[in-house]
């Protein structure tokens, strides 16, 4: 599979057709600069929208909630969440965000997606950050609470930085998570020829009487760019889409690559 798509992908990948914007080129294709741009974008902004509601979540979890009838409910529901199909939360956000509260997000935009995905991955982190606060030694923490620390202190001092290599393996593993979602993207984000733009514009139909590019404006993705020489073969060559492909597949494998040497790391210290 990786070898089709390199072998018919290569032909279209010049300096061009990687740096450019569709906007820039001639007719409907031709670049994948802005959907570059557009993936890293959400695939960045996403995780850091979810950090904080997901190591809040597992610290609450694993050091203040009693275990019981509540702690099993509320982590059966992120069981639930994390088997959700992407598509049930791609027509929940375009339902929800891109309409009822496109006063604020614009409708389909970056914010959307943003929001979207994060609580897509938010799962996938909040796992990771429960599995990293268990492997904490309770040795440490019970010595904390011996030299007079309060609960916090301890979580914040020791748990949390004995914890944090797990984090941010979490954190990794769900950019690239974010950075392949396609159903999700499609429902939120849209599509935008152009490269993001950072401005603030009046506009009378958004919250505060401004539109703040480029949160509150379409964003392309490579998953979206894909799916385009597939739906429109007459006017996109299959090779550029295969030339998405083959990019998309690359940032991912970086972004795990990444991830496997931090854990390598982690275990040789």
């Amino acid at each position: 599979m990786l070898g089709t798509i390199t072998i018919r992908g290569l032909p279209s990948l010049t300096t061009e057709f990687v740096f450019s914007s569709e906007s820039q080129v001639f007719g409907f294709g031709g670049a994948i600069g802005n959907a570059i741009v557009g993936t890293l974008l959400l695939s960045t902004l996403s995780p850091l929208l979810a950090v904080p509601f997901a190591i809040g979540t597992a610290i609450y979890l694993k050091r203040y909630a009693k275990e019981g009838f509540f702690t099993d409910f509320f982590s059966f529901l992120l069981e639930v969440l994390s088997g959700t199909p992407s598509i049930v939360l791609g027509l929940f956000g375009f339902l929800f965000l891109v309409i009822q509260m496109r006063y604020f997000t614009g409708g389909f935009s970056l914010i959307s997606g943003t929001i979207a995905l994060a609580i897509l991955v938010l799962p996938v982190m909040e796992k990771a950050a429960e599995n990293a606060l268990e492997s904490v030694p309770l040795e440490l923490e019970d010595a904390s609470y011996a030299l007079g620390a309060t609960r916090w202190e301890t979580i914040s001092k020791i748990s949390l930085p004995y914890a944090l290599p797990g984090i941010i393996t979490g954190i990794l593993l769900s950019i690239g998570r974010a950075a392949e979602e396609s159903a999700v993207v499609v429902l939120t984000a849209g599509y935008s020829q152009f490269f993001p733009e950072w401005k603030i514009v009046p506009n009378d139909k958004f919250i505060f009487g401004v539109k703040i590019y480029p949160f509150q404006d379409l964003v392309a993705a490579l998953p979206i760019t894909v799916y385009h020489g597939f739906e429109f073969p007459n006017m996109v060559s299959p090779s550029e889409s295969f030339g998405a492909a083959f990019v998309l597949i690359l940032i991912v494998m970086l972004i795990n690559f990444t991830t496997r040497m931090f854990l390598r790391r982690r275990k040789i210290g």
